[in-house]
């Protein structure tokens, strides 16, 4: 599948950085707006106080000329706020705070030096109240307020007990109103934030909506877009949690969930309410609990199942507002979500098995290939079981296929609930499972073959008349039984043959089928000649068991051998050929006796090819068997036909580049270091095809993973490589 573009979730943390830049955005727009207002409030007093103090026929033209000096300074103030704005200025706090005592202070000012308490200019004072309400909002117009009726009352010694006497109801008439205007103003300046800081919530919530959709689209992983749902849904209403459920005909499976606090988990006390969730499955409507504390809205329905978001609040409760947006969340993700349920249904056919539910044997190739992919395979065992069904033709032939669908899905079945959560359990072959037993050595591995067995019998699965179900369960482990997702399949496939060949009913281990091969002896031919290709694997670890320099080294010449074969033009159906040369090169060694400090001991290949020609493999393993050590340029002595063939020739440089990364017989060397080493031969002792082939193999990184690191014994002096014979 192709890499799909990561969907960013927003944390919590994220949503308060957002929030705080919002608030702080708005806040600035305000002050902006405050001052705005302000100016329009400001020239209209400054125009009708000034027409009051010109017309008033009670003035002197001192009194005149004073007021009119105050009036024109705030006139001055005015002209430079109003450039300012205009100019692009946005007013912080301390500018507003600045323009309002200017404000208080000019219309103190013009009181002052009026007629005091009855000064008609108490007007200049509304100013204040009014531009601060627009400024900083209610509560800041209502404090000021109060001072500016202080200032009004007390300017200038104006207010007297006489003065309070004369007209008491004029004078708490007057500081009532400066109270009024300020809170009249104030509340139309609060509603008037609201509306705005409404219309802002609704645009950003349409802007995530936007955001979300593109998201949706571009992705078809469905975890990825149930997160990302869901997240949004919580951090879009007053939901404290939120969980993405999938109702089918199984029942309701949660498959993503989000809290506003960040943490991916929903609290195990809250418990799904399977009759609000199937009320809003079954309407297509939303759903909201009688305390209005938890909602389900539906989203899409499609293949049998419907997609659900329940959210949940513990302190509050959910309000039209709240649905009104999970409703425009749940409309623009319902044609995304459809079309990753279908996608996921479409993938999953693709690497299910359709009649035991299952998975396929190319999923599980891949799934196997990937656990050997993992950075830190080679500090992890792994083992793999190889389950076949005993009798199982008999069952089809007696009982039909139809039955024997049946006993096929029983057994997948008692083996599913036997495994681990964590294993893979897949349908290999017609009437074969395979299960992955992840983190699991030897040992571990071969005690669940034995529970699996255990729990066929008691399950007492009939196949045909008077017979039940049993297995034969083949075992087999990494590092030890293969360095390869294919040497490893292919030894628990010979574990399963020893198992079958035991007479059923049973587990067995690689390393069994590795000891009986070591004990052979005389009957080596023989064995191999009856199982062929189903126990060379287990041949090449009985090679490799005769001293401890040689433990991984056919397994290490395989690996190698594939890699050069596939670059040197080997066809595919040529490469089955090399690999099985490669793990037979050495089997001379098993009529040979052991011991000795020698690596490769004179004969093996002539004995070599006794054994495989006897077993009837092919005439090219056959020949690669015999003379794998033979020279390149031996065929200028002895003509063109003594030149070794193409397979012997690629074992030939793998045998040299194994010995010299293994530190067999020689000081370890670096993969680049033993491709020099090798190159000194191109010619001469090795095909320079092969060698080309091989460097391009260590260039690329062919081989570093495949190539286990072994750790060899320790020696004071190396013995020398044996030469070809």
């Amino acid at each position: 599948m192709s890499e799909q573009p990561v969907m960013r979730k927003q944390t919590p943390r994220w949503q308060d950085v957002r929030a705080k830049a919002i608030d702080a955005t708005f806040d600035a727009d305000r002050r902006r707006a405050g001052e705005r207002v302000a100016l329009v409030f400001r020239w209209l007093f400054l125009i009708v106080i000034g027409a009051l103090n010109n017309l008033n026929p009670s003035s002197t033209p001192e009194e005149k000329v004073v007021i009119d000096v105050v009036l024109f300074g705030w006139a001055v103030l005015n002209v430079t706020v109003q450039v300012l704005l205009v100019r692009g200025y946005r007013p912080g706090k301390q500018f507003s705070l600045t323009t309002m005592v200017l404000d208080i202070f000019f219309a103190a000012a013009v009181v002052y030096l009026s007629n005091g308490f009855n000064s008609p200019f108490f007007l200049a004072l509304f100013l204040a109240v009014i531009t601060t309400a627009v400024r900083f909002g209610a509560t800041a117009s209502f404090l000021s307020a109060l001072v500016i009726s202080l200032l009004y009352l007390f300017i200038g010694g104006s207010f007297t007990p006489a003065n309070f006497y004369v007209d008491p109801n004029a004078t708490i008439g007057k500081m009532f109103l400066f109270l009024v205007v300020a809170l009249s103003t104030g509340y139309m300046t609060r509603e008037l934030e609201r509306e705005r800081r409404a219309a802002v919530e609704r645009a950003a919530q349409a802007d995530s909506l936007r955001e979300l959709s593109m998201n949706l689209v571009s992705d078809t992983d469905i975890k990825d877009i149930f997160d990302v749902l869901v997240d949004h849904a919580v951090q879009m209403t007053t939901a404290e949690h939120g969980r993405v459920i999938v109702s089918s005909q199984d029942g309701f499976s949660v498959v993503a969930a989000a809290n506003r606090d960040g943490k991916e988990a929903v609290p195990e006390a809250e418990v799904i309410d399977e009759h609000q969730l199937g009320q809003a499955a079954g309407s297509g409507e939303a759903v909201f609990s009688s305390d209005r504390k938890n909602m389900v809205v539906p989203i899409a329905s499609g293949d049998g199942a419907t997609v659900l978001v329940s959210l949940s609040q513990a302190t509050g409760v959910f309000t039209n507002q709240d649905l009104f947006a999970v409703d425009a969340l749940t409309g623009s993700s319902a044609v995304p979500v459809a079309n990753a349920l279908r996608y996921q249904r479409s993938r999953q056919e693709a690497t299910t098995d359709g009649l035991t539910g299952l998975v396929n044997a190319r999923e599980f190739r891949r799934r196997l290939d990937a656990a050997f992919a993992r950075p830190d395979r080679r500090a992890v065992p792994l083992s793999l079981l190889l389950i076949d069904y005993d009798h199982f033709k008999s069952v089809n032939d007696q009982l039909g296929h139809q039955h024997g669908d049946l006993v096929l899905q029983m057994g997948a079945r008692i083996v599913r609930a036997t495994v681990r959560g964590q294993d893979v359990v897949a349908r290999y072959g017609g009437d074969e499972l395979a299960v992955i037993v992840a983190d699991a050595n030897g040992a571990a591995a071969q005690r669940l073959a034995y529970r699996i067995v255990d729990a066929v019998h008691a399950a007492a699965v009939s196949t045909i008349p008077s017979q039940h179900l049993t297995f034969s369960v083949g075992v087999a482990s990494y590092p030890e039984d293969g360095f390869t997702a294919t040497e490893l399949v292919a030894a628990a496939d010979q574990a399963l043959y020893l198992a079958k060949r035991e007479g059923k009913d049973r587990p067995c281990t690689f390393p069994q089928l590795v000891t009986e091969l070591e004990l052979a002896d005389g009957n080596l031919v023989a064995m191999l000649a009856e199982a062929g290709p189903q126990v060379m694997v287990a041949v090449a670890h009985a090679v490799d068991h005769r001293s401890p320099i040689t433990q991984g080294h056919s397994s290490r010449v395989v690996a190698i051998a594939d890699a050069i074969g596939r670059r040197a033009g080997v066809s595919s159906s040529d490469i089955e050929n090399l690999r099985a040369a490669a793990f037979l090169h050495d089997v001379g060694h098993m009529t040979l006796p052991a011991g000795g400090d020698g690596f490769e001991a004179p004969g093996h290949p002539e004995e070599g090819e006794k054994i495989v020609a006897g077993a009837k493999f092919p005439g090219d393993v056959v020949a690669a068997v015999r003379h794998h050590h033979d020279r390149y340029d031996a065929a200028k002595s002895d003509g063109p036909a003594a030149q070794p063939p193409l397979m012997a020739r690629i074992l030939a440089v793998t045998e040299r580049y194994e010995a010299l990364t293994a530190g067999r017989g020689s000081a370890r060397l670096t993969p680049s270091d033993a491709l020099a080493q090798v190159k000194e031969g191109s010619g001469t002792e090795f095909d320079p095809a092969v060698v080309d082939a091989l460097g391009r193999a260590v260039q690329d990184g062919g081989l570093e993973l495949n190539l286990p690191d072994i750790a060899l014994p320790a020696v004071s002096s190396a013995p020398e490589l044996v030469p070809a014979t």
